[in-house]
C-alpha cells in the first residue's frame, strides 16, 4: 500500500522509541494498531459499499428494463406478422368470394339474354300493344 520495506520500519522504530521512550513506546504502538484496524475497517466498508451499488440495483434494473424492451419489440413484430397473415387470408377469401359473386353475375346475364333470345315474339308483342294503345 504504502511500499514501506523492512529497513523504513526499523527507522521509524527508533525514531519513535527516541522520541517517546521506552515507557510510553507500548501504549502508542497499541493506539497506532487501533488506529491502523479503524483505517482498514473503513476502507473495507466503503469498498464494499461500492461494489455493491456498482453491483446492485441501477443496473440490474437497466438490464430488465432492456429485457422488457427487447420482449416488447418480438411482441410488436409478432402481432405484425400475426396482422399481416390475418389480411392475407382475409384477401384470399374475399377474392374467392368475389370470383364465385362474379361467376354468378355472369350466369344470370348468360340466362336474361337467353331469355330475350329465346322470345323475340315477346318484344313484338309488347311493342304492337304500345302502339294499338
Amino acid at each position: 500500500m504504502f511500499d514501506i520495506g523492512f529497513w523504513e520500519l526499523l527507522v521509524i522504530a527508533v525514531v519513535l522509541l527516541l522520541v517517546m521512550g521506552p515507557e510510553r513506546l507500548p501504549e502508542v504502538a497499541r493506539q497506532a494498531a487501533f488506529l491502523v484496524r479503524k483505517a482498514r475497517q473503513g476502507m473495507f466498508r466503503i469498498r464494499s459499499e461500492m461494489r455493491s451499488e456498482l453491483e446492485g440495483t441501477p443496473f440490474e434494473d437497466l438490464e430488465n428494463a432492456k429485457r422488457e424492451i427487447s420482449d416488447f419489440k418480438n411482441d410488436i413484430k409478432q402481432f405484425g406478422r400475426d396482422l399481416a397473415d390475418t389480411a392475407e387470408q382475409q384477401v384470399g377469401d374475399d377474392s374467392s368470394e368475389l370470383a364465385d359473386h362474379d361467376a354468378g353475375e355472369g350466369i344470370r346475364q348468360d340466362t336474361t339474354s337467353q331469355n330475350n333470345e329465346a322470345h323475340p315474339s315477346d318484344d313484338a308483342d309488347a311493342d304492337a300493344t304500345k302502339t294499338s294503345a
